[in-house]
């Protein structure tokens, strides 16, 4: 349980720290920037939820509304291009359990197969349905304990934002004097890289959300609103989240308005895509540490594996400080070069790292 918190809080430094660092610069007490910080970020997203609920509201309403015909199309679908699937390509394809699950309550689609019918197809999913039932209580204290990781990540983020400058001070005299600047280099290189990928992850999720309900709508795909944010938040998941929103709206353009406007959905993924591959990332992401693709895919499997959710938000960035780390010991160890001054010059001001070098915003060891 203190994991989650512990992380969302270290999120909330990463991309509040320059603020309230910045602020303390010029005079303001950490104490009274950490709270402007809070009251303007998140005053902001506020701002722009209040702007979005009455669009969100009539999507989401407009959704449950149509969902029976969404079903009843989806299932046709479906029944269509298995047909196809067996007339040219001699593909059997059984849509019975499809057909009877997603078919309007009561009845199947069409008049294809009867209640009775359908209870003895979907009899084996019923049964595991069943089996599972009991893990809803499991799931309601799985939303209580949601609920409170976003109550204390926040406060557990707030007072480490005041006294972070101290934190840093004392982390680093508990390093031997001689080895002071080495752990000072290397935490200020893993504070900009983790600090720059969270930052910009973030920011290229929100410009990904925007372009993609823009291409949306101006194509006419039903709920553009729900279905670019989704294309958004997914894309913190690199590599795997892209396609998730353009899957969506291909699903939805075709299921909705036939295949036209499915493919057109697809395409405006596409071009978001191809501009952040091309454009966006590579400038907002240009401080981080590069990973090769691969490398990116095995580190969300290997995080996902591990820890779920929070080891694919976790597996890129942990691996990128490896791979500092490697380099760090390769460069002193092997090669016997000096440490470099990356120190100097404003790391304390990106992240908290364990060992965190002293920079803008970072009290002076003794």
């Amino acid at each position: 349980m203190i994991f989650p918190p512990l992380v969302l809080a270290i999120l909330i430094i990463y991309l509040l720290n320059p603020i309230v660092t910045r602020l303390h610069e010029r005079g303001v007490r950490r104490s009274v920037g950490a709270v402007l910080a809070y009251v303007v970020v998140f005053g902001s997203i506020a701002l722009v939820g209040v702007l979005l609920a009455p669009s969100v509201s009539t999507q989401v309403s407009n959704f449950s509304d149509n969902l029976p015909q969404l079903r009843a199309d989806l299932v046709n679908t479906i029944n269509d291009l298995a047909v196809d699937l067996d007339d040219r390509f001699g593909v059997e394809i059984d849509t019975e359990q499809i057909s009877c699950l997603l078919g309007p309550e009561g009845t199947s689609v069409e008049g294809e197969f009867s209640t009775a019918e359908c209870d003895e197809v979907t009899q084996e999913f019923r049964e595991r349905l069943s089996h599972h039932a009991g893990r809803i209580t499991e799931i309601g204290f799985s939303v209580l304990e949601s609920l409170l990781v976003f109550i204390l990540a926040p406060l557990l983020a707030l007072y480490i934002l005041i006294d972070l400058p101290h934190l840093q001070s004392d982390a680093l005299n508990l390093v031997p004097q001689s080895h002071r600047d080495e752990f000072g280099d290397l935490g200020s290189k893993i504070g900009r890289a983790v600090g720059g990928f969270f930052r910009g992850q973030l920011l290229v999720a929100l410009l990904v959300g925007v372009m993609s309900s823009i291409g949306f709508w101006i194509i006419g795909l039903p709920f553009w609103l729900v279905i670019g944010a989704i294309a958004g938040f997914t894309n913190l998941i690199p590599l795997v989240g892209p396609f998730i929103g353009g899957g969506l709206g291909l699903i939805v353009g075709t299921v909705t308005e036939g295949g036209t406007l499915g493919i057109a959905a697809a395409v405006v993924a596409l071009i978001v895509q191809q501009i952040d591959n091309h454009v966006i990332s590579p400038n907002v992401m240009k401080r981080t540490v590069q990973i090769h693709p691969a490398t990116v895919m095995l580190s969300l499997l290997a995080g996902g594996t591990i820890a779920g959710f929070w080891g694919v938000l976790l597996g890129v960035p942990a691996v990128a400080v490896v791979k500092l780390l490697l380099a760090h010991f390769w460069t002193t160890r092997v090669l016997g070069e000096e440490v470099s001054p990356h120190s100097r010059g404003g790391g304390g001001q990106d992240a908290p790292s364990v060992v965190p070098a002293t920079g803008e915003g970072a009290s002076p060891s003794p």
